[in-house]
């Protein structure tokens, strides 16, 4: 798993027509708790959605105040650490932490395959986790080129899921998080606000690369040029090889 910043996912539920006075609550107090630690706002279908890029972890004590005055909301926490090598989940309600557990990253190793092409275009970037049962070994993950992205399932065939497709709530979680482990550090989106893409656009401007739907960020594409041969990164285990190669005829065919 790359080394980095913690990337965490905080889902706040429970705020009807709250929402705007909950929002701005929160801003006030990161501006106050976390200084200008990168993170984005989205709306979720019940309410909001907080994903962070941290330096020094999960910002608990501004969303544990703002509970404490909004007590009818729940604020569910999702992290990885890659530091310290654990992934991490919370619940925060009536402004205290009511749930918290944490496991190694090794439980479930984040496994990546990077390709771009000769003008640094995204060719096909696959994240995905190996799942062990009494059924046997399968894997879940995402992937995503300059064009299109979409999640998949792996257990000697493959299944391709739009991201927009309707999934249940574990898988759907587990998918997320496989996701925003892996593009929180390699990936930025053409579709972003500017105000989140400002840099990765200046420094694909100067470097003369196009701007796509999704993008390799600028500091990854010069490396894999520069440094590695075949213009690929890949820690993938050799488990994982019949996956990546169903991966690229699927995306093959679909172009």
């Amino acid at each position: 798993m790359p080394e980095g910043r913690v990337v965490a996912t905080l889902r706040v539920s429970g705020l009807g027509a709250r929402l705007a006075d909950f929002r701005e609550r929160v801003r006030y107090l990161m501006v106050r708790e976390i200084d200008a630690e990168r993170y984005s706002e989205h709306h979720a279908e019940d309410g909001l959605e907080y994903r962070f890029e941290l330096e020094r972890g999960v910002p608990f004590p501004a969303f544990a105040s703002a509970s404490a005055e909004f007590p009818e909301v729940r604020v569910e926490a999702e992290w990885i650490n890659p530091r310290l090598g654990v992934r991490g989940r919370a619940v925060i309600e009536n402004g205290r932490l009511s749930e918290q557990t944490s496991e190694p990253l090794d439980s479930a190793r984040l496994e990546i395959d990077v390709e771009i092409g000769e003008a640094g275009e995204l060719l096909l970037a696959i994240a995905c986790r190996c799942r062990e049962s009494e059924a046997g070994v399968s894997w879940i993950g995402y992937c995503a080129s300059s064009a299109r992205q979409s999640w998949f399932t792996w257990n000697g065939a493959l299944e391709l899921i739009p991201t927009e497709a309707a999934i249940e709530a574990p898988l759907l979680a587990e998918l997320e998080e496989t996701a925003f482990a892996f593009t929180g550090h390699w990936l930025w989106y053409d579709e972003a606000p500017e105000s989140e893409t400002a840099l990765e656009r200046k420094r694909y401007a100067e470097r003369g690369w196009p701007v796509r739907g999704a993008n390799l960020r600028a500091e990854r594409v010069a490396r894999l040029r520069d440094a590695i041969p075949g213009n690929r990164y890949s820690n993938l285990s050799p488990q994982a090889a019949p996956l990546r190669a169903a991966l690229r005829a699927a995306w093959m065919e679909q172009q």
